[in-house]
C-alpha cells in the first residue's frame, strides 16, 4: 500500500465508521482502503457482514472529513501511522481488532524492537497502590522497557510518573481525541510523557467520545504488551477488563499482592488466586522475558531517587533525546513503606517553602525553580506524608 492510501483508510474509520475487525478483513479482500472505497456497496456487503447503519454510512462516499482530519493533524503536529506501516506495532497489529489508524503525539519508541509492559489500575489509588506501581514502573523504564498505561487518574498516573524518572520512554494511550487530555489534571503528567515518549489514540482530534471508548482503549493498551500488571484494583473495577482482555490476546497477566482484608486490592488478590502472576517488584515480570530481551537491571531493580535531575524542553530534540543520569543501584529490598510514610524534615524543603496559599503547577514550578516532572515526584511524596492537599485544576496548597 502507498501512503496516499491513508486518505481513504480514514474514509473508512470516519466515514463509513467501520469496526475495526471488519475494515481489517476488507483490506485483506480488496488490497487497500482506495480499492475498498472505489468498490459498490454490493461488493462490500458481500465481503463482510454488514449492519444496516454500516451500509447506510457506505453510500457517503465523500473524502471532505479525512481531508480535514489530515489538514489538522498536519496543523497540531499529530501523527498518523496507518496499520500497514512498518513502524504500526506488530503485536497491535496481530490482536482481533487492531485500530486501523494510530493517531500518536509526541515520538513514539519502537515496539517491534523493545520490551513493554502495560501496568493499570484503579483511579481512587490508596498510597501504597501509588507508592508501590511508581515504584515497579521506575524499575521497568530503568531496565529497558516500554511502560504503557491510560493516564487515568490513580494507578494509572503512577505508572506514568514512575516511568518518566525510568531510562525508557513510555507511553499514554488515550480514551479519548488525541488532542485532548483527561483527565485535565493530568496536563503537566502529558507534558513529562511527551518529552521522550508519545500520547496515541484510535481517535482523530476533535472527535467527540463515549464512555465506552474506554474500556476499548484497554484492548490496545494490552495489545502493545507481552503483559499487564495490575498495581491496585477492587473486586469490581474498569482495569479487570484490561486483565480479561489481555488474556485473550495471549498475553500475561501479573499483579500486585495487597492486605487480604483490603478492598482496593481484592480484584488483585483475585486474579492471583486465579494464576495471575504475583508482582513484589520488577524481577518477578522481567524473569518471563529474559530468555527474549536483555534487560539492564535485573539483579538490583533501581530505587526511585527523592529528586530527580530537571530536564528542560528547550534541551530536546527529536534527533537526539535528553538521556537522563543513572542513579547509583540501591538494596534490592530497598525501603520499606513504612520508611516512605516517614515524615521529613520540612525547614529547608523548597516546595513547601514555596507553596503560599492556592498555587498552580506551573507557578510552583517557577517559584522553587524545579522541573516539572520532578516537582510532580516530589508533591506526590508531599501528599502522601499529609503535608501538601492537591485541588481541582492541577493546584496545590498546605495542609
Amino acid at each position: 500500500m502507498k501512503d496516499n492510501d491513508l486518505l481513504y483508510l480514514l474514509w473508512m474509520t470516519e466515514v463509513a465508521g467501520l469496526a475495526p475487525q471488519k475494515g481489517v478483513q476488507l483490506l485483506e479482500i480488496f488490497g487497500s482502503a482506495k480499492a475498498v472505497w472505489e468498490a459498490s456497496d454490493d461488493r462490500i456487503a458481500g465481503a463482510v457482514k454488514l449492519e444496516d447503519s454500516e451500509r447506510k454510512r457506505l453510500k457517503n462516499r465523500s473524502l471532505a472529513a479525512p481531508n480535514m482530519i489530515l489538514a489538522r493533524c498536519k496543523l497540531q503536529n499529530i501523527g498518523l501511522i496507518p496499520i500497514y506501516a512498518a513502524e504500526y506495532p506488530q503485536r497491535l497489529r496481530n490482536i482481533f481488532d487492531p485500530p486501523l489508524v494510530l493517531y500518536v503525539r509526541g515520538k513514539l519508541p519502537d515496539f517491534n524492537r523493545l520490551p513493554a509492559v502495560a501496568v493499570v489500575g484503579q483511579r481512587k489509588a490508596t498510597p501504597y497502590g501509588t507508592i508501590v506501581t511508581e515504584r515497579l514502573a521506575f524499575q521497568l523504564s530503568c531496565s529497558g522497557v516500554i511502560v504503557v498505561s491510560g493516564m487515568a487518574a490513580g494507578i494509572d498516573a503512577a505508572a506514568h510518573n514512575g516511568a518518566v524518572k525510568g531510562d525508557t520512554p513510555t507511553v499514554a494511550v488515550f480514551g479519548t481525541a488525541i488532542d485532548s487530555c483527561y483527565p485535565a489534571s493530568n496536563a503537566g503528567l502529558l507534558r513529562a510523557i511527551l518529552h521522550s515518549g508519545a500520547a496515541i489514540s484510535e481517535y482523530p482530534p476533535g472527535k467527540k467520545t463515549h464512555a465506552s471508548a474506554f474500556p476499548r482503549r484497554n484492548r490496545i493498551i494490552s495489545g502493545l504488551s507481552l503483559g499487564v500488571v495490575v498495581g491496585e484494583a477492587p473486586a469490581k473495577s474498569g482495569s479487570l477488563i484490561t486483565a480479561g482482555l489481555a488474556l485473550d490476546q495471549g498475553r500475561d497477566v501479573f499483579a500486585v499482592p495487597g492486605a487480604v482484608d483490603a478492598p482496593s486490592s481484592a480484584g488483585c488478590n483475585e486474579l492471583i488466586a486465579r494464576g495471575a502472576k504475583l508482582v513484589r517488584d520488577a524481577r518477578d515480570v522481567l524473569e518471563e522475558y529474559a530468555g527474549l530481551y536483555q534487560f539492564k537491571t535485573m539483579d538490583e531493580p533501581a530505587e526511585i531517587p527523592e529528586e530527580t535531575p530537571a530536564v528542560k524542553q528547550a534541551d530536546i530534540t527529536p534527533e537526539k533525546p535528553v538521556k537522563k543520569p543513572r542513579q547509583p543501584k540501591a538494596a534490592a529490598v530497598g525501603p520499606t513503606l513504612a520508611d516512605l510514610y516517614q515524615p521529613k524534615p520540612t525547614g529547608d524543603d523548597p516546595v513547601l517553602a514555596a507553596l503560599e496559599g492556592i498555587c498552580s503547577l506551573e507557578e510552583l514550578s517557577a517559584r522553587c525553580g524545579m522541573d516539572t516532572t520532578a516537582l510532580l515526584g516530589r508533591l506526590t511524596l508531599l501528599e502522601l506524608q499529609g503535608k501538601v492537599r492537591q485541588l481541582p485544576g492541577q493546584t496545590y496548597e498546605k495542609v
